[in-house]
């Protein structure tokens, strides 16, 4: 085989070349840093490589979320550590204002602040964050969370949405909360019902805890804890005896006054129909039948220190004690004593009533026992008087701005909630007025409805017998009404109003009557004014539901503020964990593409050298020649 010069100097070449490639690719290898250069270097290592660096800039992203979580949060944090120290303030106010020391020019004053709360409230709740989005309002972030209404009512623009970032892997967080559910609707009592004593309860009992123990069988409505007494009343026939047969012996049943019923020999009444003919007389006597397991009560409509007095009397008897009949009640009468009256002042029997004044259940009253009904149980303690109340109604919800609202009404018009109630009308002093004889007229009226309107002639006077008749039919025409005790002839009417509300009686200007005419009456004067401005338990029962509101709103904000502390020591912990994957991924990814240099520069000064010999023998390849040896 013969070997051609020009074949020696392009074998040399080749290896020169070569040589200079290794070289070169070796200097950027240094130069890099970095040993694959390209996917050819190593497919696997740069297959890898890849992955990890996707995982690396994900991790990295997800610190940046982490820290736009992070700002949401503490803007969040720092307005609603603005709105707990706001709601600290004016629960501070309220107590000032509940105080019956301060007079009511005073309550006015603490409204004003009040109010000007009110508005930084609104201001808080309206919070924005960098992006100049609203922080309170959901999904609805472009949208202002809460606009104050022509009325004064603040409305809630926003949802109910939560928006979430990623903060790692399979890591999620809440940047926010929904204004919804900050300052929106929050029940107080126990979450689902409230319980409270009757404004008029005159006993000592009080009412203690309330709890739902069977959630499946808890129905929500009015309920109202009446306090009566368990009677021995059975029905059946009534037990006359006529000793000579020629009386006609009757056998009546009054309460308070009022006649209840008249029977006669032979006569008999069930126990439904006793519980009749007391209620159709309930109007004027005051007092109520219920009937529950074969057990009659009685109780008063309304709380009152009044006992019920039930009278049983015999009449139609010749023939003294010989003639006897036993009362429903259990009075002995004879015709030497013909007459007994049984006094029920005491309350050893409880009936619960729906709102529609259906008995739940009813049982004997134990002082600290507990009521169930419907999956929910009430506690009293102590001991109520007959009539008494206390009532379980479901929540009233009300937001913080509504909350304050009513807080800033009940504030600014103290005197609106004077109660009148027992209001005791002492009028035998009504005499015409003065300049009578010339159209005059005399009206009063009863929160702004005429009790009596009547003209008064020259020689015309208004009597207590009139005015008991307008009272009566004031309250068969206006329903909420009733007649306590008393009446105007007996100089000791007491009104009263079914809920408990205020009851202001008055003498309209259109009369040149005065109030001095109405002697005894607490809370009259002309036009509709109270005369009497000291604060009742009606302003006192509406500041303590504000309280109750405050303290729920408050407790609500205070638990929001403890889950975005949660969520922030959680996007610590998450960030803690996202640093560690990305020095650990940079360590595994630093091993497969990052050069030894140690090793390169070795390498690079071997290929160093090698090009170098292959070029100095190439030189002395070509200048081989026969010639040279001829």
């Amino acid at each position: 085989m013969r070997i051609s010069t020009s074949q020696l100097n392009a074998t040399a070449i080749n290896s020169i070349l070569d040589q200079q490639v290794a070289l070169s690719r070796t200097q950027l290898q240094i130069a890099a840093g970095r040993r694959i250069l390209a996917p050819s270097d190593d497919p696997a290592g740069a297959a890898r490589a890849l992955n990890l660096s996707e995982s690396i800039s994900a991790t990295t992203q997800y610190e940046k979320n982490a820290d736009t979580a992070t700002a949401r949060l503490r803007l969040e944090e720092i307005s609603l550590t603005s709105v707990t120290e706001l709601i600290q303030r004016v629960r501070v106010l309220t107590l000032q204002g509940n105080n019956d020391v301060l007079d009511n020019e005073s309550r006015p004053q603490i409204a004003a602040e009040i109010r000007q709360r009110l508005d930084e409230l609104v201001s808080l709740a309206n919070t924005r964050d960098a992006n100049n989005e609203y922080i309170f309002s959901g999904f609805q972030s472009l949208t202002k969370a809460f606009t104050v209404n022509p009325d004064g009512s603040v409305s809630y623009n926003g949802d109910e949405g939560q928006r979430f970032l990623q903060i790692g892997p399979s890591r999620q967080i809440a940047t926010g909360d929904s204004g919804a559910e900050i300052f929106g609707l929050l029940g107080s009592g126990n979450g689902e019902f409230s319980s409270r004593a009757h404004a008029f309860n005159t006993g000592s009992g009080v009412i203690g805890t309330n709890t739902i123990v069977d959630p499946a069988t808890y129905i929500a409505d009015d309920y109202t804890v009446v306090l009566g007494e368990q009677t021995a009343v059975t029905g059946g026939a009534i037990g006359l005896t006529d000793t000579n047969a020629n009386d006609t012996l009757q056998y009546e049943l009054q309460i308070n006054g009022t006649l209840i019923d008249t029977l006669g020999e032979g006569d008999s009444r069930t126990l439904a129909q006793i519980e009749t003919a007391i209620n159709v007389e309930t109007p004027t006597t005051g007092v109520r039948a219920y009937i529950d397991a074969g057990q009659l009560y009685l109780a008063n409509t309304l709380p009152t220190a009044t006992p019920i007095t039930v009278s049983e009397t015999l009449t139609g008897a010749t023939d003294g004690a010989a003639d006897t009949v036993t009362g429903f009640f259990g009075s002995a009468l004879t015709g030497a004593a013909p007459t007994n009256d049984v006094i029920f002042d005491a309350a050893n029997g409880y009936l619960v009533l729906d709102s529609s004044n259906a008995i739940v259940t009813s049982a004997a009253y134990v002082d600290g026992g507990s009521i169930n009904f419907n999956g929910q149980q009430l506690t009293i303690s102590g001991t109520p008087s007959n009539g008494d109340q206390f009532l379980s109604t479901p929540n009233s919800q009300q937001d913080l701005f509504g909350t304050l609202q009513s807080l800033i009404g009940a504030l600014e018009s103290p005197s609106t909630n004077t109660s009148a109630v027992p209001t005791t009308a002492s009028l035998a002093s009504i005499t015409e007025p003065v300049a009578a004889g010339g159209g005059e007229t005399f009206q009063v009226t009863i929160d702004g409805i005429d009790l009596i309107n009547v003209a008064l002639p020259g020689a015309g006077t208004v009597t207590a017998a009139q005015l008991d008749t307008a009272v009566a039919s004031f309250i068969n025409a206006n329903a909420g009404y009733r007649i306590a005790s008393g009446s105007f002839a007996g100089a000791d009417l007491v009104l009263q109003k079914d809920d408990g509300s205020d009851l202001v009686i008055a003498i309209p200007q259109n009369t040149t009557a005065t109030p001095a005419v109405l002697a005894g009456l607490v809370g009259s004067a002309t036009n509709g004014t109270p005369a009497d401005l000291t604060i009742s338990s009606g302003f006192h029962a509406i500041i303590d539901r504000v309280l109750g509101n405050l303290d729920s709103n408050l407790g609500n904000i205070i638990d929001t503020r403890a889950s975005i502390g949660a969520r922030l020591n959680s996007i610590d912990d998450q960030n803690n964990l996202n640093e560690a994957s990305i020095i650990q991924v940079q360590t595994t990814l630093s091993e497969i593409q990052d050069l030894d240099y140690a090793e390169a520069i070795s390498q690079l000064e071997q290929q160093r050298l090698s090009l170098q010999a292959a070029q100095q023998s190439f030189i002395r390849i070509q200048s081989l020649s026969l010639f040279n040896f001829l």
